[in-house]
């Protein structure tokens, strides 16, 4: 593995290499493996400060080192906040979904990096590396991302970078817009107005830095459309020089911010041009007023780019292919081809039909056709129908029973994969070797459990809320592992997680969310996590990710480290470990 490949927060995500790199960061691919499947993950690694220079400089201009962590500080927060937009996005088919996020503080000089962990995605400049695009493809894109722009506009959302770099492509071939580096919300926008983005797809009014609103994205996307039914060259670069220089790049921007007439795009129909170069249009009033109106442009360019003909020959080939609908051609060919068995044959269909019209129906014996009474019918009916009904409940109730494990067992494992997470994210932050040592014995420890954890017997259930779980040894004695205790049993109305090594605490993990707690957003929750060596309290990280080790000084921490152990102490009495008998049968 590369050197230079940072270690991923995630203990279960290895970084593998790197695949992009921009102003606000580099990007990772990352892969876990479970259970013989590899899962794919995209990791962005924000530094604030970028680099040596940039803390130099503010150091220069600063009084005191205070000043200028306040400073880095208040950059990690805006940050921090642009992370938390993409809560909106979550579960949008057109937006790239955002799936955690951690930061890591410098101990030793002032710097933080932001890990951004995303779904995994082919960018669209490899997605288009010896790939001629149509004007339906680029058509299709134009209408996902607007897709994309219409919930960021519900959302008061201007993403203001709008470029090829920052278009993704999914394995089912869904265009989606990424990276939200540089997002405001459109009130912070307007009160704060900054030039942002890249200037060959900006809006003239951003890049002049006046007050703009939600139209210099349909613009930026315009302008994105333009290019790709332009040659690949953006407005006013020659199609004929085969050598783009600066001095020519610069030309074209200042015609365009000049508000010079943009020239139609060389590949582009008619009808597709004309929505291109209305988005594209200098004054923003003149372009769609929103995402959807954009949209709705598009989709009548594309419906309007296939000719009669190919409409035609598809509707032929639907009703050839479709059930239950009749090719007429097929019909009159067939008809002139009649036979008089056939024609036998119609008669018993048409006399079926009347039958069925009349309350009766027509059954074969002997190669006799006789009537049925519609009672006699619906009772030979009825009889055939019953055992299908039970067999269809039968299987019903065991997929209801294979679904109910399959959730519990995910839930199960989920919990386990956060155990190792906490654990091991924590270890690399101890600032003594002593407590290094400490931590590493407890991810030890912590790993192999977890690792493990779905082969031990257990007993309880959610519903008394309570689970143990126990090992037996050679000898035949029970040790307990894990205990997790439900809200409905909590003293606190929280989750307890308590994680033992020879019957003895050496972790609790405490948390809540929203379905315990009316004061946490959905999706989000509240965390403590306690670290034990020999029955003491070495580390206890809070619900604010504060750190606190070894503060015997600290009430706090003294009374919460001793609340938990005893609590863990309590549960595992309960079980009564000592008799080897009882504690064999309850975990059978």
């Amino acid at each position: 593995m590369d050197k230079h490949l940072p270690v991923s927060v995630w203990p279960e995500w290895k970084i593998v290499e790197k695949i992009g790199e921009g102003s606000f960061g580099k990007v990772y691919k990352a892969c876990r493996t479970e259970q013989g499947t590899t899962f794919y993950s995209a990791i962005k690694v924000i530094t604030i400060p970028s680099n040596q220079g940039e803390l130099s400089s503010v150091r220069s201009e600063s009084p005191n080192e205070q000043s200028v962590k306040e400073y880095f500080q208040g950059l990690v927060d805006e940050c921090i906040q642009e992370v938390s937009t993409m809560e909106y996005f979550r579960g949008n088919s057109y937006v790239v979904s955002v799936e955690d996020y951690k930061v890591v503080e410098y101990l030793d000089d002032i710097g933080w990096d932001i890990y951004i962990r995303m779904e995994y995605l082919t960018s669209f400049m490899e997605y288009c590396a010896g790939r001629a695009l149509s004007e339906d493809d680029v058509i299709r894109l134009g209408i996902d991302l607007c897709k994309a722009l219409e919930y960021c506009q519900c959302q008061n959302i201007i993403h203001r970078d709008i470029k090829p770099e920052n278009i993704f492509v999914s394995r089912f071939g869904e265009f989606k817009l990424g990276d939200f580096g540089i997002a405001r919300e459109l009130e912070r926008t307007m009160s704060g107005l900054t030039k942002k983005g890249t200037y060959s797809y900006m809006a003239p009014e951003m890049y002049k830095g006046e007050a703009y609103d939600s139209r210099v994205d349909i613009y930026s996307l315009g302008i994105v459309l333009y290019k790709l039914r332009n040659h690949n060259r953006l407005p006013f670069i020659s199609l004929e020089k085969q050598l783009i220089t600066y001095r020519d790049k610069e030309n074209a921007l200042n015609k365009r911010m000049a508000g010079e007439k943009l020239p139609r795009p060389a590949e582009a129909g008619d009808a597709f041009a004309e929505v291109i170069l209305k988005a594209c249009a200098f004054d923003r009033e003149e372009r769609y007023a929103n995402a959807e109106e954009f949209r709705e442009a598009l989709e009548r360019v594309k419906t309007g780019s296939s000719s009669a003909k190919t409409v035609h020959v598809r509707k032929t080939q639907e009703l050839e292919h479709a059930p239950g609908k009749i090719n007429l051609q097929k019909v009159q060919h067939k008809s002139q081809q009649r036979t008089p068995q056939k024609d036998r044959k119609q008669a018993i269909q048409q006399s079926q039909m009347k039958a069925e019209t009349e309350g009766t129906v027509i059954v074969r014996k002997n190669n006799q056709e006789r009537p049925l009474s519609a009672k006699k019918a619906k009772k030979r009916a009825k009889k055939k129908f019953e055992p299908l009904v039970a067999a269809v409940i039968i299987m019903f109730a065991a997929v209801c029973v294979i679904v109910g494990v399959f959730i519990w067992l995910l839930r199960e494992n989920a919990e386990l994969q956060r155990l190792k997470q906490s654990v091991t994210e924590t270890v690399q932050t101890a600032e003594s070797k002593q407590l290094q040592e400490t931590l590493e014995k407890i991810q030890t420890q912590a790993t192999e459990i977890s690792d493990n954890l779905n082969d031990y017997s257990w007993i309880g259930s959610e519903e008394d809320g309570k689970i143990s779980y126990l090992k037996q040894l050679d000898d035949g004695s029970w040790q307990v592992r894990k205990i997790l205790i439900y809200p409905s049993l909590s003293k606190d109305n929280q989750y307890e997680e308590y994680y033992y090594w020879k019957n003895e605490l050496f972790f609790a993990y405490i948390w809540s969310d929203s379905s315990t707690s009316g004061d946490i957003k959905e999706g989000q929750q509240k965390i403590d996590r306690y670290y034990y060596d020999d029955g003491k309290l070495v580390r206890w990280i809070d619900e604010n990710n504060r750190c606190h080790d070894n503060e015997t000084n600290n009430d706090e921490y003294v009374s919460r480290g001793e609340k938990y152990l005893n609590r863990a102490e309590e549960y595992k009495n309960e079980l009564n470990l000592s008799s080897d008998s009882s504690s064999e049968n309850s975990a059978s």
